[in-house]
């Protein structure tokens, strides 16, 4: 058996090698695939681009996982409940990018497998929330759950709307989940997830050269969502807390921007471009500055999470930390908004 650091850095380097493979595969091939991006009302992009490429993360997860078996230390049974829930989600997310499904077949598969992994994993047994907020759920804690799993998932495919942005929060949130679950095998598939992620973002970056498309938002969002269950059943409420402080402004922009539309009785389904995020840039203009201080923003969100879960004292000021962060990006949104 090799040391835990070199097993999990060559784990890392196979997934990263796995997944830019896999990319540069996707984007080489993307019109041949069906997977290219047309611009619509809700783009930031002009010209067409390839998308798809979550596909090469799935491809460099899978690579970490052949490198864990065969030096010795297989992923166990439930992170494979996981990757196998993920995996259901971004197959039906595919299927979305080549031909496009509307919003139940997908709502009704991530339902499915958010049960799934609840079944086989468990719930949580209190509100995700400090004390003395945290009271006990006691049946209510599955359902609770897989609305979680559900809804981040969507956020995270909302969110994913300029050059890096989906991609840098989940790299970022990845990590200090990573840290948190040390040294449980969860741990393992979030840093080789993150190392896959890296190697997407290489080609994500503003400006872009392709896209996640909803095969790589499905995948990211639902295993970041579901991670926290791979936690022991005492943990887990301090998981979901501290993913939720990582992740305010993906999981407050979209809840703000629905309340919005809703107010300006504007079809929920409809294509737009009302998100906090999508005001601070300019279509077909390069992303790099405002997403940089929106992935700022989120390691300094992710920072005070890992403060507050070691420390539970701080999980009350994180908590206003977090709130007041996404309040300032939403002022400056509606700034934006108003001048346009």
């Amino acid at each position: 058996m090799i040391d835990a650091s070199i097993a999990w850095s060559v784990l890392a380097g196979a997934a990263f090698l796995g997944s830019l493979a896999g990319v540069r595969l996707v984007e080489r091939h993307a019109r041949t695939l069906r997977l290219v991006d047309l611009p619509n009302v809700r783009s930031s992009h002009r010209e067409p681009r390839p998308r798809g490429g979550g596909l090469g993360i799935i491809v460099g997860v899978l690579a970490a996982a052949a490198v864990a078996t065969a030096l010795g230390t297989p992923w166990p049974r439930d992170v494979w409940t996981l990757l196998a829930g993920a995996g259901l989600v971004a197959l039906v997310g595919l299927w979305d990018d080549v031909r496009s499904l509307g919003v139940w077949p997908r709502l009704a598969t991530q339902t499915a497998a958010a049960i799934f992994v609840v079944a086989q994993l468990g719930a949580i047994e209190r509100l995700p929330l400090p004390s003395p907020a945290d009271v006990p759920l006691g049946l209510a804690g599955a359902g609770l759950v897989v609305i979680w799993i559900v809804g981040v998932t969507n956020f995270f495919n909302f969110m994913d709307g300029v050059d890096g942005l989906a991609a840098g929060q989940a790299v970022i949130s990845l990590g200090v989940l990573a840290w948190a679950l040390w040294p449980q095998s969860a741990a393992g598939l979030a840093v080789g997830v993150l190392a896959a992620t890296v190697a997407f973002l290489t080609r994500n970056w503003s400006p872009a050269k392709i896209f996640l498309g909803d095969v790589g938002s499905a995948f990211l969002g639902f295993l970041l969502a579901s991670l926290p269950l791979a936690g022991s059943p005492d943990a887990r409420p301090s998981l979901v807390f501290l993913l939720a402080i990582s992740m305010t402004l993906f999981l407050l922009d979209p809840v703000a921007t629905l309340v919005l539309r809703g107010r300006q009785r504007a079809r929920l389904g409809a294509s737009h471009r009302d998100h906090a995020y999508q005001q601070l840039v300019e279509p077909g203009r390069p992303h790099a500055a405002a997403v940089s201080i929106l992935l700022i923003a989120g390691l300094a969100l992710s920072v005070f999470a890992g403060a507050a879960y070691r420390r539970p004292a701080l999980a009350w000021p994180a908590l206003g930390v977090a709130l007041i962060a996404f309040a300032i990006e939403w002022q400056v949104a509606a700034r934006r908004r108003a001048t346009r």
